[in-house]
């Protein structure tokens, strides 16, 4: 007697996600894990695919969803993109270490019980998540937690301190230690003594996932320092949201990736992550210190969340100043004096698209969405659409890359960067990680100045489990807390 598959995927376009081209067929699953592809037998289950792409299921390789996956753990945000693994823990915030009852300041706003990695794990097995995580331990969070947030660089004591707790991490399964250095107190660190915190994580294989300390002007200088701790380590880089950032410094992005190539061919393990978007996001107060205004720069900025002044989020601060008859740096030094000025968000339109394509279209580039979960306000568009926005607008509408060559840079590139073992692709043996989408219609539908579920995906599979049914969230959760493969 023939055993029936688990469930039948009939008649889809399948994206196996190595590159390569598309090819007709059927995907059988059984249990956690795909059984077949081709033409595969009878089923207790069946989904007619016809018309429809399946691809593995999608890996945001930068997220702040560590405290979505708490308070919100279906994460739908990420489910409706297609995606069933994120990637958190950066720009050297994390979950933890925590202390219980406080709350961190910082755009986690980290609250919960737990302590370490390891209780934080629990927390969300215990309750059930509806992506994958993959967690890396923020140097941020370590050094304020142990040092206090308004510390610098820290002594000889302080950074064995912050170097235990990390290795602790490390003991407990995270992936490697991100630094923020635009923040505090990672901006005030030198680079000997992040050489330290980062070399930490070598003996575990793990990786130094980095906000580097400049985006515009020296960005050039911001790249190399982060080179040279990767040269001193022999830790491997992840670059977060490679960018160049302001007017005058517009079409200099092919010089960063001329750096990233030469460092890799001296042997230097380099990833980066990019967002389809010409706007970054953050908190405000980050951009613009109240001592020292850039009027100019500040024009561009939109408030996107703002708990003192909900009236001026979705409004540009020229807008608002004009309204109120005051200056743009009056404005600016008003909302980031304010009580809670750490929970104002803003965006900033400051990215050239011909600079942001060069870094999508670079072979190491990966997708990483970078969207700050919110629930007052206007989320930054790609909080929501970052996936679908790549496959519908620069994929279908655009022709900028290919479907198979995005749909790589979404599957198997972060999980080969991240050690996924049978994770990226759609292979026999390989875990049941699917998404099921309608190229035609795939597309991003937030704005800057409205919310939105994206179009086009139609079933997500997370180990096996339908968490998206005709795009309906199921709520199921069967996401796991994810391992590096040795």
């Amino acid at each position: 007697m023939v055993a029936l598959h688990d469930l039948a995927i009939r008649g889809a376009l399948i994206e196996d996600g190595s590159g390569c081209p598309a090819y007709a067929g059927d995907i059988a699953i059984d249990g956690s894990f795909i059984a077949a592809l081709g033409e595969v037998g009878a089923a207790h289950a069946e989904i007619n695919a016809q018309g429809l792409v399946a691809a593995p299921g999608f890996i945001d390789a930068h997220t702040h969803d560590d405290m979505e996956l708490h308070r919100n753990p279906n994460n739908q945000s990420k489910l409706r993109q297609g995606v069933t693994t994120v990637v958190c823990g950066c720009c050297g915030f994390s979950a933890f270490p925590h202390s219980p009852p406080q709350r961190s300041p910082d755009l986690l706003g980290v609250e919960g019980n737990w302590r370490s990695y390891r209780e934080y794990r629990e927390t969300l097995l215990g309750h059930g998540i509806g992506t994958n995580l993959v967690a890396f331990v923020g140097h941020n969070t370590v050094q304020r937690l142990l040092c206090g947030l308004g510390s610098a660089e820290p002594s000889a004591v302080a950074l064995v301190n912050i170097c235990d707790e990390i290795r602790r991490a490390m003991d407990e399964g995270a992936f490697g230690v991100s630094t923020g250095l635009i923040y505090r107190p990672g901006r005030e660190v030198s680079t000997a003594a992040l050489s330290q915190i980062v070399a930490t994580v070598a003996d575990y294989g793990g990786i130094h996932n980095t906000h580097i300390r400049n985006e515009a002007d020296a960005l050039i200088d911001a790249l190399a320092e982060a080179i040279s701790i990767a040269e001193d380590t022999g830790v491997g880089l992840q670059i977060s949201h490679l960018k160049v950032i302001g007017e005058h410094n517009w079409g200099s992005l092919g010089d960063a990736l001329s750096v990233l190539d030469a460092a890799r061919v001296q042997g230097i393990d380099i990833g980066f992550d990019v967002y389809p978007y010409c706007a970054g996001s953050g908190p405000l107060s980050t951009y613009f210190p109240p001592e020292n205004i850039d009027e100019t720069r500040a024009l561009l900025v939109q408030i996107i969340r703002c708990l003192d002044y909900p009236e001026f989020e979705g409004r540009r601060l020229g807008e608002i100043a004009e309204e109120q008859g005051t200056s743009v740096a009056s404005i600016v030094r008003q909302l980031v004096t304010a009580p809670q000025a750490n929970e104002t968000l803003c965006v900033i339109f400051e990215i050239h698209e011909d600079d942001m394509l060069k870094a999508l279209l670079h072979p190491l580039a990966m997708i990483g969405s970078d969207g700050i979960p919110q629930e007052h306000g206007v989320p930054h568009p790609r909080l929501l659409g970052t996936f679908p926005r790549t496959l519908g607008y620069y994929c279908r509408e655009r022709s900028v890359l290919s479907q198979s060559t995005a749909i790589a840079k979404m599957t198997s590139v972060p999980a080969a960067r991240f050690r996924l073992d049978n994770r990226g692709l759609l292979q026999v043996g390989y875990v049941a990680d699917v998404v099921l989408f309608d190229p035609a219609t795939v597309a991003d539908r937030g704005t800057y100045t409205s919310r939105a579920f994206p179009t086009g995906i139609h079933h997500v599979f997370v180990n096996g489990q339908h968490a998206i049914s005709e795009s309906v969230l199921t709520g199921v959760r069967a996401g796991e807390v994810l391992s590096a493969s040795p």
